[in-house]
């Protein structure tokens, strides 16, 4: 692929700033991944308001204007936060966070999975709460094969260099939406890897319609279909962070596909059972969860212009 200047220049700009947190104290790149949230926070008011609208669109009288603003305000900082720790640990000098993740249970589940079925891989779905980076990072660093889906950026460059922080080494990247990678995907799931998914992420194409949030979400139909597909099981990973520097992971299911069911109806059944929690999750502490997609999981899919070829 050809690189435009644009490109180079994005790339070297967003290279600096890299540079310059990841070399920065754990607890100061924090103090300044707070600063800059706090900073946005207050330019990016159109972002801010929609999110306190999709706050209390959700929550309804349970909070107060000020009290979404406070979720609001959490939930920023936390996506700042999470950029902070991801350059802290895999930018110009990698290093594990000053403080360890408490997932050993949850490690301890998923290994004791793999080595009662071998052969047999399983989808691991991980929502947008906590600093959801770090579990992708952390599983794979006790041996487990895992492999994920990869969208496509603006700038190659960038999202190269973002895939690289993101990720474990080893951690096999495949491009979402072609034939080849649906095959790809089903030979590693039978091969026993684990397939790493974001569940809560809406689809512009019809795909799984489920309740949540008090609305209907349309989801990417991935994580059901996969499941029910290759008969492997769903286990479902709630990070959350604890304060600053304090991260913790609940582990729900394996989630198993029931054969006597119809395909399309075991998928629903599978993504919903998934979903039901990830809602009360997020309502249980709504500042854990990311309300700022430029997607809002709950808008309804815009309708096809007459005379448009169906989506195969």
């Amino acid at each position: 692929m050809k690189y435009r200047l644009k490109h180079w220049a994005e790339y070297l700009l967003w290279r600096t700033f890299c540079g310059g947190v990841a070399r920065l104290p754990y607890r100061v790149a924090l103090l300044f991944a707070a600063g800059v949230a706090l900073l946005g926070f207050g330019l990016a008011g159109a972002r801010r308001r929609e999110a306190v609208r999709r706050i209390r669109s959700v929550l309804g009288e349970t909070v107060s204007p000020r009290q979404a603003r406070a979720i609001a305000w959490q939930s920023l900082r936390n996506m700042a936060f999470n950029l902070a720790e991801i350059l802290y640990i895999g930018g110009g000098r990698p290093r594990p966070l000053p403080r360890p993740i408490e997932m050993e249970d949850a490690l301890d589940r998923v290994r004791s999975y793999a080595q009662s079925q071998p052969g047999r891989g399983a989808i691991f779905a991980c929502p947008h709460m906590g600093n959801w980076e770090l579990a992708g990072m952390v599983v794979p660093s006790t041996g487990i094969e895992m492999f994920t889906l990869t969208g496509v950026q603006k700038n190659p460059l960038v999202q190269a260099h973002l895939q690289r922080l993101r990720h474990a080494p080893g951690v096999e990247l495949l491009p979402r939406g072609s034939a080849s990678t649906l095959r790809k995907i089903f030979s590693n799931l039978r091969k026993g890897k684990f397939l790493a998914i974001m569940p809560d992420l809406r689809s512009r194409q019809p795909g799984v319609r489920v309740r949540f949030l008090g609305g209907e979400a349309n989801l990417y139909p991935g994580m059901g279909h996969f499941a029910r597909q290759v008969e492997v099981p769903i286990f479902l990973a709630i990070m959350k962070r604890r304060g600053w520097t304090r991260h913790t992971v609940d582990l729900h299911g394996p989630f198993e596909p029931d054969p006597a069911l119809p395909k399309e109806e075991d998928a629903v059944r599978l993504s919903q059972q998934v979903m039901d929690i990830v809602d009360a999750e997020i309502r249980r502490d709504p500042g854990q969860w990311f309300w700022y997609n430029k997607r809002w999981i709950l808008d309804p899919l815009e309708p096809e212009p007459a005379g448009a070829e169906p989506v195969p």
